[in-house]
């Protein structure tokens, strides 16, 4: 029995990149279109019986239609293959509100065969040629919708909140795992979570959710009975227990360079000796990102050459995105020129120019001081604060809103 664990396709992320006419897409949708096409390429090779994405299928739960016509075209690649697939809601795949309109929901409005979302807690069980599995399924837990029929517990300190949610959940799973073992003590059992696991280490992902999320305890999700958690969330490929295996696939690509640390990029294939489950991790083609950084405060003279110099010195430009970050002096910044340096890069080869920043040492210390977001995603106070000025609200009404988020975002974050 195999199955291919997928999570974090993000389809319709389009930073870094421009629209390539030739193709009538922009070049990082077909990076992540090629990175899923590789994944699906090695289930389909290696004879899986079923593809498990633990979330966040698109960017938002609303994708373009030539992004839902791509990644539809690559589930009809699996139903031809005769590989059916289960999909978890995650945080992008849908809205807060009671709204249960999803980016997937197309699929269960038209019955799509092979194909199984699950947008809440439940179990689903498959038959395959191969042999039998039951996956207890905890997508993206709302808050709003979870307590929404509940009003003592919703009017509770959040603390409290957590905690009987996460009795709730722990109670769906050690209960189900005991009618699944009922039912066939010989058939492996897998839950699968969208969402933060205590003792996982976090990243740029964190940046994208508002608020805090709700963190599960390791020991919520491994009641014995457990043979594999496939999880989805955290960008980062990570294995966080052995026995049974409990483990992050991780993205297919990098969303940003705040994952510029994480080297390896791909997806986990399960295989089930009986219910004993080993797993091997498969590295993808994800499109590299890197950062030149020069500091030019104790050269004289001739600095955009030091800076070209440094770019054919280096090896790893071809085919990668790049940031450039130049530490100068003030009196220094008239003196470098910005276009033999987007020059330079592009003969060295390189797929998009995501910035050149000139920054000053006062600057660049100011920048490491503050470690709370990186420079590319704006915190949800400031992202707010730039929508609100696009607006035609008067600026009291603007800042009567902005107050109003603000307190919500801190309130949200305690």
């Amino acid at each position: 029995m195999r199955i291919l664990h997928l999570a974090d396709l993000h389809i319709g992320v389009e930073n870094y990149g421009h629209f390539d006419a030739s193709h009538g897409m922009h070049t990082r949708l077909m990076d992540f279109l090629a990175r899923l096409d590789e994944a699906i390429d090695y289930g389909i090779a290696s004879h899986v019986d079923l593809v498990l994405i633990a979330g966040d299928m698109f960017k938002n739960r609303d994708p373009q239609p030539r992004h839902q016509r791509e990644f539809a075209n690559r589930i009809r690649r699996l139903y031809e293959a005769d590989i059916p697939v289960l999909m978890i809601i995650g945080n992008h795949d849908t809205a807060p509100g009671r709204d249960t309109a999803n980016s997937v929901s197309v699929y269960e409005g038209l019955q799509y065969p092979g194909v199984t979302i699950a947008k809440r807690l439940e179990v689903h069980r498959f038959t395959r040629a191969h042999g039998n599995v039951a996956i207890i399924c905890v997508p993206w837990i709302m808050r709003e919708i979870f307590l929404s029929n509940n009003d003592a517990l919703r009017n509770a300190p959040i603390s409290d909140q957590e905690t009987v949610m996460i009795q709730v959940i722990e109670q769906f799973i050690s209960s189900h795992v005991a009618i699944l073992q009922a039912e066939d003590a010989q058939r492996p059992i897998i839950v699968t979570f969208h969402g933060t696991v205590s003792g996982a280490v976090t990243g740029f992902e964190r940046q994208l959710t508002l608020g805090k999320d709700l963190q599960l305890p390791q020991s919520v999700l491994t009641p014995t009975g457990v043979d594999y958690v496939a999880l989805g969330h955290i960008h980062k490929h990570q294995v966080l227990r052995q026995q049974p295996p409990m483990i992050y696939a991780g993205s297919l690509e990098r969303i940003d360079f705040g994952e510029i640390s994480e080297k390896a990029k791909g997806c986990v294939l399960v295989e089930f000796t009986g219910r004993t489950a080993s797993w091997t991790f498969k590295p993808l083609a994800a499109r590299a990102m890197v950062i030149v950084e020069l500091d030019l405060t104790t050269t004289a003279t001739h600095i955009t050459e030091r800076v070209e110099l440094d770019i054919e010195r280096r090896s790893n430009l071809k085919d990668a995105i790049v940031a450039v970050q130049l530490t100068l002096l003030p009196e220094q910044k008239p003196l470098l020129s910005l276009t033999r340096i987007r020059q330079k890069l592009e003969l060295a080869g390189v797929a998009h120019i995501a910035r050149i920043v000139r920054i000053t040492p006062e600057e660049k210390r100011a920048q490491e001081a503050d470690v709370t977001h990186d420079a590319d995603i704006p915190t949800p106070s400031q992202a707010l604060a730039r929508y609100l000025g696009k607006t035609d609200y008067s600026t009291h009404e603007r800042d009567e809103l902005l107050s109003l988020g603000n307190h919500i975002i801190d309130y949200c974050d305690t």
